[in-house]
């Protein structure tokens, strides 16, 4: 007779890979067999947040996880994702050497790690740890290194995407060297916030990776995105992904002028727009032209206090009924009125996915402009509870329920830390229910969601 406790281990493992979270914690303490079938699933990712952070007391309080890898290195080979959100700290400015000594310790015994995510400033005391690791292919990291540090992160050969944060020009100099030992591997690049990026070191980085299919320049005050595009559409044409900045002063109009995006492979296009008046959005007017498989669009403005111009909305959704194929539209840091949601919502009936602003107390308003988007799913909110002086007006149930009802594929709603789920009930109608959510600290606003990540 089959039961639980004698199924085969590696029918428990596939079943559990269905399972995540506290879940998982509450199955390994059903029985012996259960506990070895859960393992490779509670270890496959080892996250360090700021809640860790705060809590952890070495001294015989809360430890980290990584000292249970050290520990006991037999669970380490099942950890395949690191992701270290925070580090936790005895003085000012003063990382605790305990967990430093434990993260490097725990790195070395994780022989099967794919991907690493460092988001403060502790790489240099990883660096070593992070040595041989043949599996390893997508890191994500804190770039303020020295030359010699940054001599260690080109002995890293097998990545597939590398996210480099304020890297130091030692770092940004040896790029070109590096892309020479990564152009067989190497589709996605991030640069996030250099001052030593620019025309030139794109122009001669670019031509050394031919596989690169994601390409994503944001906050380089030396590479204005004419600059970028210009780069870009010449030595990486097959680009999927590509991310840059406007900044307020734009390069001069006999130069580069007027940027246009010829890349017709191009599915996921982010632009961080800091200019504040309507004079500079004529920007955009040559950028859209030839983005005819264009199915993700994420626009962040430098002011959410200022209307979104009616010449961007124009350009996403012309009136003449050519529009771009977009299943998600993501507008952040803006004001958007009711009439300018309408005129999206009837002009790009396609959207999956809307990021946006909601207006809590003009909601049913706001829910007549969507009610068109009959392929909507998912409707996430981005405006800043900061924004505005004194309490800001929350989601309540009877919202999110009247607005379901209204947009029939409307399934998901994320809004004030809370994501409503709905699902439809024969006796009782729509059913809503909130669970808590939190967005992924380290996973910047112009990557691609996981469900958007497009093959190379």
């Amino acid at each position: 007779m089959v039961t639980a406790d004698n199924l085969n281990l590696d029918v428990l493992e596939l079943i559990f890979t269905f399972i995540s979270g506290n879940d998982l914690v509450a199955v390994s303490s059903v029985s012996k067999s259960f506990l070895a079938g859960v393992i490779p699933c509670l270890y496959a990712t080892v996250s360090f947040t700021v809640k860790h952070a705060k809590r952890y007391r070495p001294e015989g309080g809360i430890i980290s996880p990584f000292l249970t890898l050290r520990n006991h290195p037999d669970l380490a080979v099942h950890v395949r994702h690191i992701d270290i959100h925070c580090a936790p700290f005895i003085a000012v400015g003063q990382v605790h050497p305990k967990f430093l000594s434990e993260t490097a310790d725990a790195l070395k015994a994780c022989k099967n790690l794919t991907s690493f995510v460092c988001g403060p400033r502790i790489l240099p005391a990883l660096l070593g740890s992070l040595q041989g690791k043949e599996r390893l292919q997508d890191v994500h990291i804190y770039a303020a290194l020295t030359t010699t540090q940054g001599e260690m992160l080109q002995r890293i050969t097998t990545l597939r995407s590398m996210t480099l944060d304020y890297p130091t020009w030692n770092v940004v100099d040896s790029l070109t060297r590096w892309a020479q030992s990564l152009q067989r591997t190497l589709s996605h690049l991030t640069i996030f916030m250099s001052q030593e990026v620019n025309g030139m070191l794109l122009e001669a980085l670019l031509p050394l990776l031919p596989r690169l299919r994601g390409l994503h320049v944001i906050g380089c005050s030396k590479a204005p995105h004419a600059v970028v595009i210009k780069a870009a559409t010449t030595h990486t044409p097959l680009l999927k992904e590509f991310s840059f900045t406007i900044f307020e002063n734009p390069p001069p109009p006999s130069l580069f002028c007027p940027p246009v995006i010829t890349l017709p492979s191009l599915r996921h296009l982010a632009i961080d727009v800091r200019p504040t008046s309507d004079v500079t959005a004529v920007t955009f007017s040559s950028l859209f032209v030839s983005l005819t498989s264009l199915s993700t669009l994420v626009l962040k403005f430098a002011d959410r206090q200022l209307p979104i111009w009616n010449s961007v909305i124009d350009l996403i959704a012309p009136s003449d009924g050519i529009t771009m194929p977009l299943k998600r539209l993501a507008l952040m840091d803006c004001a958007v009125s009711i009439d300018m949601v309408a005129k999206l919502s009837s002009r790009c009936k396609d959207l999956e996915m809307l990021e946006i602003p909601l207006p809590i107390k003009d909601i049913q308003a706001f829910t007549t402009a969507i009610s068109c988007l009959k392929e909507l799913h998912t409707l996430t909110d981005v405006g800043d509870a900061h924004a505005s002086h004194g309490p800001r007006a929350t989601l309540a149930r009877n919202d999110v329920r009247y607005m379901m009802q209204e947009c029939v594929n409307l399934k998901t709603i994320v809004s004030d830390g809370r994501m409503w789920t709905g699902r439809t009930d024969f006796f009782l109608g729509i059913t809503v229910t909130p669970q808590r959510y939190k967005a992924n600290a380290t996973q910047h606003w112009f990557s691609p969601l996981k469900e958007d990540s497009y093959p190379s």
